[in-house]
């Protein structure tokens, strides 16, 4: 898994978990930079990590982790958290659905 090869670097810099924020709909979706938490869940600044370190590359490995079509239609939108400690994925998602309730008739 390629995301794997971030770990070391998020180890060394006291990163327990990435996480990755994504939303879309119409066709078009897009991943929120990643956010970084220690393990009490405080954040930590993106000036920690190593200067060649490339979040973008990052974000876009854990936002492909999200449902497939998240962006098509109604769309949808979650977060793929990425968990140092035990190399594992979590995926949270939700989605957008249009719902329509028929009134009941009536004449005019």
């Amino acid at each position: 898994m390629e995301v794997l090869k971030f770990t070391d670097a998020l180890r060394a810099a006291g990163v327990a978990k990435a996480v990755v924020s994504y939303y879309g709909d119409g066709d078009e979706g897009r991943a929120e930079p990643p956010q970084f938490q220690d393990a009490a869940a405080a954040p930590i600044g993106e000036s920690r990590l190593p200067a060649d370190f490339d979040s973008c590359k990052l974000s876009d490995l854990l936002e492909s982790f999200a449902p497939e079509g998240y962006e098509d239609g109604d769309g949808g939108f979650g977060t793929v958290t990425f968990d140092v400690e035990t190399s594992t994925i979590r995926v949270e998602h939700n989605w957008y659905e249009t719902v329509s309730h028929a009134d009941e008739p009536r004449e005019i």
